[in-house]
């Protein structure tokens, strides 16, 4: 029986002092109760009153979100520096690539040096004169 009394103490000791050091959020707490007693239980322009509950549920947000908002920043920070340090681990190859002097090959994924225009000019006639060659080659074998 002593307990019994003593967690029913401590269950009303623990709302009074969630009262006292919240008195904001006991406010908002208050409010959607009465407003959701007049749309759900009396029948009060329900329309009306679940408007103003759900304004009221926005403004408990915004306060939180102004309450916490040191606390808000520093999570994004920390997510943003994470994104980074991921993208940089990511992309660590293509930097070393491109610090060296070369060109980062995206289809192949490996470095190649810098060519100047007549050089991949001269690149492509070859891979063409060597299509050329083997498809001329599997004609003459048919």
């Amino acid at each position: 029986m002593a307990e019994e009394n003593k967690e029913k103490k401590s269950i009303f000791l623990r709302i009074l002092g969630f009262c006292l050091r919240s008195p904001i959020g006991t406010l908002f707490a208050l409010a959607l109760i009465y407003f959701a007693f007049q749309a759900y239980v009396l029948g009060n322009s329900p329309l009306i009153n679940k408007g103003i509950m759900l304004g009221i549920c926005i403004l408990w947000g915004l306060w939180f979100l102004a309450r916490n908002m040191f606390k808000l920043l520093l999570v994004i920070v920390i997510l943003i520096f994470a994104a980074y340090g991921y993208y940089a681990y990511n992309q660590r190859e293509i930097a070393k690539c491109e610090a060296a002097g070369g060109v980062w090959n995206k289809e192949t994924g490996i470095c190649e040096e810098k060519l100047s225009l007549w050089q991949r000019l001269e690149k492509l006639w070859k891979e063409y004169v060597a299509k050329d060659d083997s498809e001329t080659d599997t004609a003459k074998s048919k």
